[in-house]
């Protein structure tokens, strides 16, 4: 089976063509949607999530070429790119935001954000225009994916049925579309000799700008370019963010009156947990001893705070990325 399985692979690789059938579509190509609903009204189409089942030898082949295709999309993605990519979650760009909010207000200085949502970001995707990007930045692997998408039938499955087969002419992915027409922003948001004009948390993207015209016009300019590739801002979802000194700044800080709360939260529950009430006379110690029978060794709230606080600075200072430059330089300008 798997002696075969690596003959058809190889196939496929050498010369670019996924396997077809002489009438309707193959299977190697083939993809069935399934409906899973959300929230609302669930007699309305948008109220439901879509996931396409393929065959496994399909995945294999599609594991394989996004092996070999991921060194070449990793020299080409926009640094501020998180997501999708190893080594740099979302969570990364949360600290990255965090940090530059921070540094802004040190600074009194204004920064604005907008936080944008696309409609159905991975399923509006143009494949002509994709096809030209790709050459843009010499991906030697069009050929194959092109005759992927060219070959590509999808049919719902619903009530126990599967309706008619029709061609797919859209579900791509879309981050590396919106690069140039953020990059041609000239915004003032300036770490050290670095500027930074957005950061994208996986199909999400937060422009940053340093007034209110500067962001107007980051939109402006993003909402032309998504247009142009088949893309749509979510306006219902997209939101405005303010970071300055004019309204009331809140701040959140563990001294020991927060991590004697802590401790005590976590015993309730360890407590209620083992079905041990305070009327029982058994010790806090006690109490650790029995979770550590009843689920193995564990550490306590605080504890597992700081070592992934350790875990993740140590992180950023070792790493070449984004991160480090925002932690370790200064925005560039005096006070107000």
């Amino acid at each position: 089976m798997i002696s075969a399985l690596l003959t058809i692979c190889n196939k496929i690789w050498q010369t670019g063509v996924w396997l077809t059938a002489a009438v309707g579509p193959t299977p190697w190509t083939q993809s069935l949607i399934i409906t899973l609903p959300k929230k609302g009204n669930l007699q309305l189409c948008q109220n439901y999530r879509t996931i396409s089942l393929i065959s496994h030898p399909s995945k294999a082949m599609l594991k394989i070429l996004l092996n070999r295709l991921k060194p070449q999309a990793e020299k080409i993605i926009a640094e501020e790119q998180a997501g999708f990519r190893p080594g740099r979650s979302t969570t990364e760009q949360i600290f990255n935001l965090r940090i530059l909010c921070e540094k802004y207000l040190q600074h009194q200085q204004d920064l604005y954000n907008v936080f944008v949502d696309f409609k159905k970001a991975f399923d509006r995707v143009w494949h002509a225009a994709l096809w030209a990007t790709m050459r843009t930045y010499n991906i030697n692997l069009i050929r194959m994916i092109q005759n992927l998408y060219d070959k590509a039938n999808s049919a719902v499955y619903l009530n126990n049925s599967i309706g008619d087969w029709f061609r797919t002419t859209v579900r791509v992915r879309q981050e590396r579309i919106m690069t140039d027409a953020l990059n041609d922003h000239e915004g003032t948001i300036s770490i050290g000799d670095r500027k930074i004009t957005n950061l994208r948390f996986a199909d999400d993207i937060d422009g940053l700008a340093g007034r209110e015209e500067e962001l107007a016009d980051l939109v402006e300019r993003l909402n032309k370019t998504s247009t142009a590739f088949g893309m749509q801002i979510n306006a219902e979802k997209t939101k405005l963010m303010t970071n300055n000194t004019n309204g009331i700044i809140t701040d959140f800080r563990v001294n020991a009156d927060t991590q004697r709360r802590i401790q005590a939260m976590e015993m309730r529950c360890l407590r209620k947990l083992l079905g041990i009430t305070y009327r029982d006379n058994i010790s806090n110690e006690e109490v650790r001893n029995r979770t550590r029978q009843a689920i193995g060794p564990h550490e306590d709230i605080l504890t597992t705070v700081k070592r992934r606080k350790l875990k993740w600075y140590g992180h950023i200072t070792r790493s070449t990325m984004l991160a480090k430059t925002i932690l370790q330089c200064n925005v560039q300008g005096g006070r107000r």
